[in-house]
């Protein structure tokens, strides 16, 4: 696999575009804010979340467009316009049949469903509304953009929990390797609501305590800082300007009895060692036993010797993975080092290691533009 990725496209809580979010890793800005929850039964409450800026869309989407973008759709076509923006791609000079949409979330549209829920209960099923309803779909991510853009290729959605995105690049990947699209985006999305916010806190698995408001994810909490955000990164098979190369994505079992992914990802891509692992590893004491011992193989088997997960500056959530994946392109195509320890030189190779406590694991690597 030789895979030109030729754009980027981010909005997280480090900031609406590309330039920002590298711009807050390289100075290791801290967005985790205190933020007010209003909780079902009314009552607020305050917590640290990492939850993204508001997407700008002035100048890439036109406004009749946006009225049919709730917040977690616009922040994925926003996305997605900066990495056609960036790769200097005239769409309208395309085959549209050519052109496709992969894109990951593991929860869709929260706000819209809890929307189209409270119009069922308040109105009844012949009342409910229709509109809220095709919008909470998780499909309709991938639709929106693929109608703002008119992209009629392929148009996929993937759901498969906190390794959505992988799963989504792997997909995207293979469209362009079976000759099925000659440009594919893959983006993964998931938004932050308050009732979300609300059951992930009775669950215990999101932090209330102000000191936590932290990105150091090294340390091992009980619960971790919530964020959202969307990523793009697009794909073709031949790029003019290519800002990194994907040379293999596989998707699997995590500590499966067969061959470990991550590993498979390396024979793959031809590579023997990585200069830097990336992985999922956000603070929480949850899974810090399982990076312990990902890391642990991967310095034996594959003589990985830097490690660094950057969830601590955008928070965590379900495909928070395609963020660190454009942090990955960003390093590789500005040869530099974005906030990681003990790192000296740039790297050339990133592996990502996407091991999940869920079972699911995926991996891909990246080199830089020979």
């Amino acid at each position: 696999m030789d895979i030109a990725v030729t754009g980027v496209g981010v909005v997280s809580a480090l900031g609406g575009d590309p330039a920002a979010f590298a711009a807050g890793l390289r100075a290791g800005t801290n967005p985790c804010v205190m933020r007010e929850f209003t909780r079902m039964d009314g009552s607020t409450v305050k917590a640290p979340a990492c939850l993204a800026v508001t997407a700008e869309p002035a100048g890439l989407i036109e406004p009749r467009k946006l009225r049919r973008m709730f917040r977690l759709a616009r922040m994925a076509a926003v996305a997605a316009r900066q990495a056609v923006t960036m790769a200097g791609l005239d769409l309208s000079a395309l085959d549209p049949t050519r052109v496709g949409v992969v894109f990951g979330t593991s929860l869709g549209s929260l706000e819209t469903t809890q929307k189209f829920l409270d119009s069922y209960l308040d109105n009844g099923e012949r009342a409910a509304s229709p509109l809220q309803f095709m919008n909470s779909v998780h499909g309709v991510l991938a639709s929106q953009v693929a109608m703002d853009l008119g992209a009629t290729g392929v148009n996929l959605t993937v759901s498969q929990r906190d390794i959505s995105f992988e799963a989504a690049l792997a997909q995207g990947a293979r469209a362009i390797s079976e000759d099925r699209a000659d440009v594919v985006l893959v983006g993964g999305a998931d938004e932050l609501t308050p009732m979300l916010h609300e059951f992930g806190s009775r669950l215990l698995l999101f932090s209330r305590e102000a000191a936590h408001c932290t990105p150091d994810v090294q340390a091992r909490r009980p619960a971790v800082v919530p964020g959202d955000g969307a990523a793009v990164l697009l794909l073709q098979r031949q790029g003019a300007r290519p800002l990194a190369r994907l040379r293999a994505a596989c998707v699997g079992r995590c500590n499966s009895k067969g061959a470990d992914v991550a590993l498979l990802a390396l024979r793959e891509a031809g590579i023997g060692g990585p200069d830097l692992v990336t992985n999922g590893r956000n603070g929480s004491a949850r899974t810090a036993r399982l990076f312990d011992r990902r890391e642990r193989l991967l310095r034996e088997r594959a003589g990985a010797v830097a490690f660094v997960s950057h969830r601590g500056q955008f928070g965590e959530y379900p495909t928070a993975g395609a963020q660190q994946a454009a942090a990955n392109v960003l390093m590789l195509a500005g040869r530099e080092v974005l906030a990681v320890p003990g790192l000296a030189a740039a790297p050339a190779t990133i592996l990502h290691d996407g091991a999940s406590a869920s079972g699911g694991h995926a991996a891909y690597v990246l080199t830089a533009n020979a």
